[in-house]
């Protein structure tokens, strides 16, 4: 369905799907041309790979003839750019079904979860790349260990990062599925929390082999379902487990047990207990995909973290590092990880909340997710693609955290009184780590330039 003859035009481009997608594409030989809002590096890249894309949507975009026009979640149907597809009887395909289209070409493994997917994916495709396997693969985040975001691979796995936002990934049909866990997010598509385990219940249920966490109840439940899914867990009885785990900063070990038998000594780069179920998953799928379990052990010994999570900015005196955190599972597994692998430090978290839906829905589960922090810091709301919602703000997230934390937060809207507050209250020995999946980033990239330069020094 995808060669040299075909063409066709994504709506929405630069997103991180999207461009992997469109990367991939390009690979296999088809002409690209897409349309995005603003500019960003995966844009950039995208052009010197030879596709053509405008910025802003208009209708001459969409020129004829067209194999297909390409549609991100996050763009409405409204869009003049699928309007005229429409109107031109092309054939407009969400993003995720024309990832299916590259997954029937292949034996592939879909991981699927709340959060923890795209470290997963990540890992599966850094064990079959290390056991020479030449995987194809389409992650949210670039690994500088796989050298990006996006392959085709000349092997006959791919591995896909499954997004369960929109509710479309139940279309979708892996060999192997994997699922991390099953928690509250996207009710604005889904409705309810039964609807979201009855959409991963139908995900699941399309694939020859599934990999589940048994830690978690809601994937307890899935598994009762799926009597021949291979089981991973630390804390439950479940056929790959891990035990003697020991933190040290940014490296985990432990021991991989296989059906009560000790299989070897795992070396993590990646803190924290919630990326040893991240590894047990990835190597139950790669177990299923024919993989000795002691040599995928080792090939993940090599992996590294994708951007953006938990990823070091400075370590100069005090240690700043970043995070594409939003749930507040999330945060609270992130602190513990912390706590465990940096004990006795004071550990200063800025938070930025993403999307107003979202801080409705769960704003107050964050009070107790941030009680693994001294010091909280709460910015204004990243809207995403979202209009604002009346009496929705960030001050739900301060409250609940004021509330249920019991330490000291901060609620400073913009990014600048951010930063300013940061270079009033640092002290030596300080673990400072922003979490959010829009741009408070951008805070403690410049607090680490300045410690690194050493532009001020701490009290």
């Amino acid at each position: 369905m995808i060669g040299s003859e075909k063409r066709y035009h994504f709506v929405g481009i630069g997103g991180a799907g999207m461009s992997g997608l469109a990367s991939v594409f390009l690979e296999q030989g088809a002409s690209i041309s897409g349309s995005d809002l603003r500019e960003n590096r995966e844009i950039e890249s995208l052009r010197r790979a030879g596709a053509a894309i405008h910025l802003g949507h208009a209708p001459e975009h969409v020129k004829a003839p067209l194999d297909g026009v390409i549609v991100s979640s996050a763009v409405g149907a409204d869009n003049v750019e699928v309007r005229v597809a429409k109107e031109m009887e092309i054939p407009v395909v969400f993003r995720l079904h024309a990832l299916n289209w590259i997954l029937q070409r292949y034996k592939s493994i879909g991981v699927a979860g709340t959060h923890g997917k795209t470290t997963t994916s990540t890992m599966i495709a850094t064990i079959l790349q290390g056991m020479r396997r030449d995987p194809g693969f389409l992650i949210g985040a670039p690994s500088s260990g796989l050298g990006g975001r996006a392959r085709l691979g000349r092997g006959e796995w791919f591995v896909a990062e499954i997004d369960e936002s929109d509710g479309l990934f139940v279309g979708i049909r892996p060999t192997i599925a994997v699922v991390t866990n099953v928690g509250v997010d996207h009710l604005t598509t889904f409705g309810s929390p039964s609807a979201i385990e009855a959409a991963f219940r139908r995900y699941v249920s399309e694939a020859d082999r599934v990999v589940l966490d048994v830690d978690r109840e809601n994937t307890r439940r899935l598994a009762a379902d799926n009597p021949t899914a291979f089981t991973v867990g630390i804390d439950s009885p479940a056929e790959l487990r891990a035990a003697r785990i020991e933190y040290d900063r940014f490296t985990t070990s432990f021991d991989l047990v296989h059906n009560g038998i000790p299989v070897d000594r795992v070396f993590l780069p990646a803190p924290g207990k919630h990326n040893v179920r991240n590894a047990l998953c990835a190597l139950g799928a790669a177990f299923l995909a024919g993989i000795d379990l002691s040599e995928a052990a080792r090939a993940l010994s090599r992996f590294t973290l994708p951007h953006r999570r938990f990823q070091l900015m400075e370590e100069n005196g005090v240690t700043v590092v970043d995070d594409y955190a939003h749930l507040p599972e999330e945060v609270a597994a992130t602190l513990r990880a912390i706590r465990t692998g940096w004990p006795g430090r004071r550990i200063v978290a800025v938070f930025q909340p993403h999307r107003y839906t979202r801080t409705r829905d769960v704003g107050a589960e964050f009070g107790s997710a941030f009680s693994g922090a001294d010091l909280a810091v709460v910015t204004g709301i990243y809207p995403a693609d979202e209009r604002p919602i009346p009496h929705v703000s960030s001050e739900l997230i301060v409250h609940a955290i004021a509330e249920k934390a019991g330490i000291e937060v901060h609620s400073i809207p913009d990014k600048e009184g951010v930063f300013s507050f940061l270079m009033e209250r640092i002290e030596p020995g300080d673990f400072i780590i922003s979490f959010g999946a829009g741009d408070i980033w951008t805070v403690t990239e410049g607090l680490s330039t300045f410690l690194k330069e050493g532009r001020f020094r701490v009290r």
